[in-house]
C-alpha cells in the first residue's frame, strides 16, 4: 500500500470519526438546549402557582388584618372604660375578650412545590430569597404572638368562668341592649384589676400580632412585585 492509499484510509477515518463526534455534540447540544426550553416552561409554571397562591393569601391578610383591628379596638374601649357608643355587639367584645382570632395562610402549593423540587427551577435568586423571607420568615412573628395570646386567652376565660359566670351565661340572653351589656360589661372589668391585668396582657399580644401582619404583608407585597416584573 502506498503512501498516498494510507493517507486516504487516515482521511476517510478521520472524516467518519469527526461525523460521529459532531453527531454526538449535536445531539447532546440539542438535549441541553430542550432540557434548558423545559426548565423555562417549568419555571414559569412554578411561578404561576406561586403566583395564585399568593392572591389567596392576600385576600386572607386583608381579612385577618380587618378583624384582628377590631377586636384590638374594641377590647382598648373597655379596658380604658370609654365606651359611649357602640359599632360591635356584645358577642363579638367576647370574642375580643375571651376568644382569639386564627392566623393559618394557605401555603399547600409552596409545600407541594417544596417537596416535589419544583423551586429548583426558579433562576431569579432574589425571588428565591424573598419566598424564603416570606414562607419561613416573617409569617412566624403574627404565630407566635397568637400562641402567647391564646394562652391568656384561656386565663381569661376560665377566671371570668369562676368569677364572672354571669358574663358567659345571664347577659347573653339578658332583653337589653348590646350598649348595656357592653358596659355591664366593661364595669367589672373597672372593679376586678386581675381581670383587667389579663386583658391588658391579651391586648399586648393582639397589638403585637398586628405590628407582625403588617410585616408579613410588606413581605408578601415584594415577594408579588418579583413575580410580576418576571414575566
Amino acid at each position: 500500500m502506498n503512501l498516498l492509499s494510507m493517507k486516504k484510509i487516515v482521511l476517510k477515518y478521520v472524516i467518519e470519526f469527526s461525523v460521529i463526534v459532531l453527531g454526538i455534540s449535536v445531539s447532546f447540544w440539542f438535549d441541553k438546549y430542550q432540557t434548558s426550553l423545559d426548565n423555562i416552561d417549568r419555571e414559569k409554571e412554578v411561578l404561576s402557582e406561586l403566583s395564585t397562591e399568593l392572591e389567596v393569601i392576600e385576600n386572607t391578610v386583608k381579612n385577618r388584618e380587618s378583624v384582628f383591628k377590631f377586636d384590638t379596638e374594641n377590647l382598648v374601649r373597655v379596658i380604658n372604660d370609654s365606651i359611649t357608643s357602640t359599632t360591635f355587639s356584645y358577642a363579638e367584645l367576647l370574642i375580643a375578650s375571651t376568644d382569639y382570632r386564627g392566623f393559618s395562610p394557605s401555603e399547600e402549593i409552596y409545600t407541594s412545590l417544596k417537596y416535589d423540587g419544583g423551586l429548583k427551577f426558579l433562576r431569579n435568586s432574589k425571588i428565591k430569597v424573598a419566598i424564603e423571607s416570606f414562607y419561613n420568615g416573617t409569617k412566624y412573628g403574627v404565630v407566635a404572638n397568637m400562641e402567647d395570646e391564646i394562652i391568656v386567652q384561656r386565663e381569661i376565660l376560665k377566671y371570668i368562668q369562676f368569677n364572672h359566670p354571669q358574663l358567659l351565661i345571664e347577659i347573653s340572653d339578658m332583653e337589653i341592649s348590646e350598649l348595656e351589656k357592653i358596659k355591664f360589661f366593661t364595669r367589672i372589668v373597672q372593679k376586678d384589676r386581675t381581670l383587667k391585668s389579663l386583658l391588658i396582657s391579651k391586648l399586648r399580644f393582639m397589638k403585637n400580632k398586628l405590628t407582625f401582619l403588617k410585616g408579613y404583608k410588606n413581605s408578601l407585597a415584594e415577594l408579588k412585585n418579583l413575580i410580576d416584573l418576571s414575566n
